[in-house]
C-alpha cells in the first residue's frame, strides 16, 4: 500500500493562532475558556466559550475570493502555516495532481440568516411560522450584510478559497459534525492511496460561538455552565464534568505520497498511516451506551494502518466533558486495546481549547504530528477527581515525555457518526 505522510501543519484555536503558540499553551495546561465576548450571553444557561484571542493575519483576497470573517480567516490562516512548512510554493507536483478536502458546517451562519429572518417576518405582523415558505424567507429578509455573508462564506468558497491557495484542481467538502475534520483526513488519504493525487491538504474548520448554536446545545442542556470558574469549565473524564464548551479555530495538514515527499526532498514529520469510520445509527445525540460505533472506527483506523494494538502509545481523546460521550468513549478504548489500554496515556485537547465541532480531528491530529515530532504528550486540564467509570490515564497535571510510535486521534460526532485516525512516527524503509 502506498504510504502517506505528513509535511506540514498549521491551527488556530483559542490556544493561539500558530501550530507552536497553540502547542506551548496545551504544554501548560492553560485553559483559554473565558465569558463570551462576541456578543452579550445574558439569560443564556452557558456564558462562556474558547474564543480565538485575535484575528491571525491572511491576505484580503485568494484569486477572486475575499478573505474575511472569523471561519475563512481561520482556515486560511491554518493554511496557508501548513503549506508554508511543507514549502508547497517551490513544489513541481503539477495542479492536477493537487487536492484539497475541506470539512466545514457554517449552520451558524444559516442559523444567523434564518433568525434575522424571522426577525422581519415578525416586525411585518405575521406570526403563521408554521406556514413560512422558502419564499417568504425571501421575501421578508433584507439585511444585504448577512446575504453577503452567506455568499462568502459557504463550504464552497472555503473549498474553492482553499484550492486555489494550495494550486489544487481537485477539491471536496466534508460536513460530518464532530468528525469532519477526521473524515477530511481520511478522504485524502484516500485520494493519494489510489493514485488520484500526489499531494493534498485536509482542513477542517468551525466558528460556532453564536448565540443561536449555544442556545441550541443549551436546550440540549449539553454545555458546561459553570460560569463562574470558566477556566475549569472543560474537563473531560473528571467525574465532576457538566458538559462542553463551544470552541472555535481550524487546523489544516499538507499529506503527500511518501515517493513524492522524497523525492523533492521535503521534511517527513510524522506518517498518516490508518483510517476508520463508523456509524452509531443509536440517537440524534447520544453515543451508543457500550461505545460499540466508537470502538469500531478505532478498531478500523489500526486494521488499515496494519499494526497491533500494542503500537498505539497515545490516544489523542476526544473527550468532550459529557458524562455520555467520556464514558463510552473510555468503555471502547478498553475494547480495542484490550490490556494495552491501561498502559497508554491519553490526553483531552478540548480541556483547554473547547469543542471545535468539524475543526476538532483535524486539531487533534495536527496535536498528534507534533506529539510525535516531541516525543511529548500535553495534560488534560481540569483533570481533578477520578470517575470510576473512566479509569485510564489521562495524563493529568503535567506534560509526559514518551517513546511515541503510533496515535490514535478520535471524533465523535453527534448521532453517532465516528472516526479514527492513526499517526505514526515515520521510518525510511531506505535509511
Amino acid at each position: 500500500m502506498t504510504r502517506v505522510v505528513v509535511t506540514g501543519i498549521g491551527m488556530v484555536t483559542a490556544a493561539g493562532t500558530s501550530v507552536d503558540a497553540c502547542w506551548q499553551t496545551l504544554l501548560r495546561g492553560e485553559s483559554r475558556v473565558g465569558r463570551v465576548t462576541l456578543w452579550d450571553p445574558t439569560g443564556m444557561a452557558s456564558h462562556i466559550a474558547a474564543e480565538v484571542p485575535e484575528m491571525p493575519e491572511v491576505p484580503a483576497q485568494v484569486g477572486p475570493y475575499a478573505i474575511g470573517g472569523r471561519p475563512l480567516t481561520y482556515a486560511m490562516s491554518a493554511v496557508l502555516e501548513a503549506m508554508n512548512q511543507a514549502d508547497v510554493a517551490s513544489c513541481d507536483v503539477p495542479p492536477g495532481r493537487r487536492a484539497v478536502v475541506a470539512a466545514g458546517g457554517f449552520d451558524d451562519l444559516m442559523l444567523e440568516f434564518l433568525a434575522a429572518a424571522a426577525d422581519k417576518i415578525t416586525e411585518s405582523g405575521r406570526s403563521d411560522f408554521e406556514d413560512i415558505t422558502e419564499d417568504d424567507l425571501a421575501r421578508q429578509f433584507d439585511d444585504p450584510a448577512l446575504t453577503e455573508r452567506m455568499d462568502r462564506y459557504s463550504q464552497v468558497v472555503l473549498m474553492q478559497a482553499v484550492a486555489h491557495a494550495m494550486g489544487a484542481r481537485q477539491a471536496f467538502t466534508v460536513s460530518t459534525a464532530c468528525a469532519g475534520g477526521s473524515q477530511a483526513l481520511g478522504d485524502a488519504l484516500g485520494l493519494l492511496r489510489r493514485g488520484e493525487a500526489d499531494m493534498a491538504l485536509a482542513v477542517g474548520v468551525d466558528t460556532l460561538i453564536t448565540r443561536e448554536m449555544m442556545g441550541g446545545f443549551c436546550n440540549l442542556t449539553a454545555l458546561s455552565t459553570r460560569n463562574d470558574e470558566p477556566t475549569r469549565a472543560s474537563r473531560p473524564f473528571d467525574a465532576d464534568r457538566d458538559g462542553f464548551v463551544m470552541g472555535e479555530g481550524a487546523a489544516a495538514l499538507v499529506l503527500e505520497r511518501e515517493d513524492v515527499a522524497k523525492a523533492r526532498g521535503a521534511t517527513i514529520l510524522a506518517e498518516l498511516a490508518g483510517i476508520g469510520y463508523s456509524g452509531d445509527a443509536y440517537s440524534l445525540t447520544a453515543p451508543h451506551p457500550s461505545g460499540e460505533g466508537m470502538a469500531l472506527s478505532m478498531q478500523r483506523a489500526i486494521d488499515d494502518a496494519g499494526v497491533a494494538p500494542a503500537a498505539i502509545s497515545y490516544v489523542n481523546a476526544h473527550g468532550t466533558s459529557t458524562a455520555a460521550n467520556d464514558k463510552a468513549e473510555t468503555a471502547a478504548i478498553k475494547q480495542v486495546l484490550g490490556a494495552q489500554a491501561s498502559r497508554v496515556a491519553l490526553s483531552g485537547t478540548k480541556s483547554m481549547i473547547g469543542h471545535l465541532v468539524h475543526g476538532a480531528g483535524a486539531v487533534g491530529s495536527v496535536v498528534a504530528v507534533k506529539s510525535i515530532m516531541e516525543q511529548r504528550v500535553h495534560p488534560t486540564a481540569n483533570y481533578e477527581t477520578p470517575d470510576p467509570e473512566c479509569d485510564l490515564d489521562y495524563t493529568p497535571g503535567a506534560p509526559r515525555t514518551l517513546d511515541i510510535d503510533g496515535v490514535l486521534v478520535n471524533a465523535f460526532g453527534f448521532g453517532g457518526q465516528n472516526a479514527g485516525v492513526v499517526l505514526r512516527r515515520y521510518r525510511d524503509p531506505a535509511a
